[in-house]
């Protein structure tokens, strides 16, 4: 950087006649124009650059003040002392001259004063599309300094600059709008032409954002004048304004045939009667009144006071039918009463976690399950889920897990069956190195795999009794010890424990430990089979060839007539499994674009020879020659039927009967322990 401290010894100081011989001298002796761009004038801690011709004449520089010339580049001496000359020349001029020099020096002032205190934006290039001018407003606009825009090409520092296509154009663009940083301007553009040719261009622009926003108020209050000249004029209700006298200023088409049946003057007093009308002058409150209006007819009537600026202006008046809303009203007290029922049943059947909208199907006693899985969830109780094989008892465990706080961790899941009892005891609970032959290293258990977790122990029947004691621990203490070890691990494992077998039955015959089974059904989950769900077969057969449409690249897209309905009838022992597997089948098989009923299976479009749904046992209700008492019969039907269903409520869809009477019946004969003891057989 070189500076050069420089004094002005002519009359009319740095006029403007002196700047232009100057700009012309500096560009004459340092050759190179990039360096005269990054020169800079410092006067009274103000910094132009030097080849602005009007922004060096507004420092108002007289005779005998000294400023300084800043090159942010190294110049040579030599070129210094030719700059330092220039300005060593007293003044020789004559009075005329100079009495010119401060004519051009005083209108150059004003000039720039006047623009650059313009609201509007304005910018100048020369024929290079080089911004010579800016003033401050247009600085503001484009959130820069004037230094950051004097002497860079308009197009490179101002985003959609069109100077440069007005200069090639020639043609004046007006009213332009654009947005820059976010502001919406106005802008005018013109070449300037000077002897015939276009020396450069000028962008004269004006914020208009508020402008802007006052229009789309102003369109705003349009559209809610008009919406509520609409919904005033649509309503049924007799709608009207008065003004501070009482008079109407405004009424609705209902309120003006009113008006004119009654004959009357048109304002409120007539309505509501004077005294009414001078109280609510003295004391502004609303009014609610019931009104006979005419020799028929009744209104409740509304008059609500208009308080500006705590002075009273005038009302708001609402008239409806006296009539029509007492049948409203009784109509709204029914519609309260259906609803508190609707109420009362929905809360039966709360809206189920996301995590269960894998489990397809929307038949009552599915609802009934899995509502109570969706509320168990939420809580780390133990939990066993009952059910046939194929009708989603792993769905509904992992369903649980997903809705619960522990969904973050691991899900494990064991099939008891699967593991043969040599190895389960290994399985679930780990081993340490050389606790058996073939232990080479630590092995972790699934209960500690689940840690934090849940694990599922599937078809839990089958687990030995050696193990069920071992399991019981695990459950009572929370801790497992691995197998060849002696440190203790402490667990927080969510148990959920699931089974087709009968396990209450198989506690009767000793296979299966009493105080586990009781320690496992906390909290019982039934999903029944799918022929007790049959309006869900449908729903399930739909979804399965969306999903195998999919998967084989097919585009079957209806059924013919009948195939749905063999599919409701047929008895599905594999349950929703089974019924995937047909559905996979027959979507293979058809080559045409919809599934038939000869597609089906034959045991499912003809029926099977074998056997079905026979009853374990035959009702005997005892008729001889002997009369029993009523009470004996009904205790004989409820102890048959009891073994049937799991639960009060199937039980007494069957019977024709309340959930309340069935649960009354059942423990009136003590019958609780038979409740469900046969259903899994059905």
């Amino acid at each position: 950087m070189t500076s050069l401290n420089l004094r002005v010894h002519r009359k009319n100081g740095l006029h403007v006649r002196l700047a232009a011989a100057f700009i012309t001298t500096l560009k004459s002796i340092l050759k190179d124009n990039e360096v005269l761009k990054s020169t800079y004038i410092v006067f009274r801690e103000k910094k132009v650059k030097v080849n602005n011709l009007l922004s060096l004449v507004s420092l108002k520089i007289g005779k005998g003040e000294e400023f300084q010339l800043v090159f942010e580049e190294h110049v040579p001496s030599h070129i210094l002392e030719e700059i330092s000359a220039f300005f060593e020349e007293k003044d020789q001029e004559d009075s005329d001259q100079a009495e010119v020099d401060r004519l051009m020096m005083e209108n150059s002032i004003t000039l720039q004063e006047a623009i650059g205190g313009l609201p509007n934006g304005i910018i100048v290039v020369n024929r290079e599309n080089v911004i010579t001018y800016v003033n401050d407003s247009a600085a503001r606009l484009l959130l820069k300094e004037p230094q950051e825009l004097i002497n860079y090409r308009a197009d490179e520092v101002i985003p959609q600059s069109r100077l440069h296509a007005v200069m090639e154009s020639g043609i004046v663009e007006v009213a332009k709008k654009q947005r820059i940083n976010d502001t919406t301007i106005l802008t005018n553009r013109s070449p300037v032409i000077f002897d015939g040719k276009t020396i450069g261009a000028v962008a004269v622009f004006q914020d208009i954002s508020n402008l802007e926003k006052v229009s789309e108020e102003l369109k705003n209050v349009q559209e809610l004048q008009q919406r509520l000249h609409l919904v005033l004029h649509s309503v049924s209700d007799l709608i009207g304004l008065t003004d501070q006298e009482g008079k109407f200023i405004y009424s609705n088409e209902e309120l003006k045939v009113m008006l004119r049946k009654r004959k009357k003057t048109a304002d409120i007093q007539s309505i509501i009667g004077g005294d009414t009308w001078l109280s609510m002058i003295e004391n502004p409150s609303p009014l609610i009144k019931v009104l006979p209006v005419t020799t028929q007819t009744k209104f409740i009537t509304k008059v609500n006071p208009i308080i500006i600026n705590d002075e009273f202006c005038g009302t708001v008046v609402t008239m409806a039918p006296f009539d029509e809303i007492k049948v409203l009203l009784q109509k709204i007290d029914l519609m309260e009463q259906r609803t508190k029922y609707l109420e009362f049943e929905l809360s039966k059947h709360q809206t189920l976690d996301k995590a269960f909208q894998t489990i397809k199907g929307n038949s009552k006693v599915l609802i009934e399950s899995l509502s109570i899985a969706n509320k168990v969830s939420k809580t780390r109780s133990t939990v066993l889920i009952t059910g046939e094989s194929g009708t989603g008892k792993e769905l509904v465990a992992r369903a649980i897990h997903e809705s619960s706080d522990r969904k973050a961790k691991a899900f494990i899941r064991v099939n008891c069956a699967a593991i043969p009892p040599n190895l389960m005891e290994s399985e679930l609970f780990g081993h340490e190195k050389g606790a058996f032959t073939g232990a080479y290293k630590i092995h972790r258990g699934k209960f500690e795999l689940a840690n934090k977790g849940t694990i599922l122990l599937d078809e839990i029947g089958d687990l030995s009794i050696d193990l069920q004691a071992k399991i019981l621990r695990v459950l009572q203490e929370q801790e497992v010890v691995r197998v060849g070890g002696t440190d203790t691990i402490l667990l927080d494992v969510r148990v959920i424990a699931a089974t087709n077998q009968n396990i209450k039955m198989m506690v009767d015959e000793g296979k299966f430990r009493e105080d586990l089974y009781y320690r496992l059904n906390v909290i019982p989950i039934h999903l029944p089979p799918l022929r007790s769900r049959a309006e869900d077969i449908p729903y399930l057969a739909d979804y399965f060839r969306e999903e195998f449409n999919w998967k084989l690249g097919k585009n079957i897209n209806s059924y013919e007539p009948g195939f749905i309905d063999h599919l409701c009838k047929y008895r599905w022992p594999g349950n929703i499994r089974e019924l995937q597997n047909v559905m996979e089948r027959v979507i293979n098989l058809t080559d045409e674009d919809q599934l038939t009923c000869k597609d089906l299976p034959h045991h499912i479009l003809y029926g099977t020879n074998e056997k079905r749904n026979t009853p374990l046992s035959t009702l005997d209700l005892g008729f001889s020659s002997e009369i029993l008492k009523l009470e004996e019969y009904e205790k004989r039907i409820f102890e048959h039927a009891s073994q049937m269903y799991p639960s009060y409520n199937q039980l007494a869809k069957a019977l024709g009967i309340t959930h309340k009477t069935a649960a009354v019946k059942i423990r009136k004969y003590g019958l609780e322990h038979l409740l469900g003891k046969k259903y899994q057989k059905i």
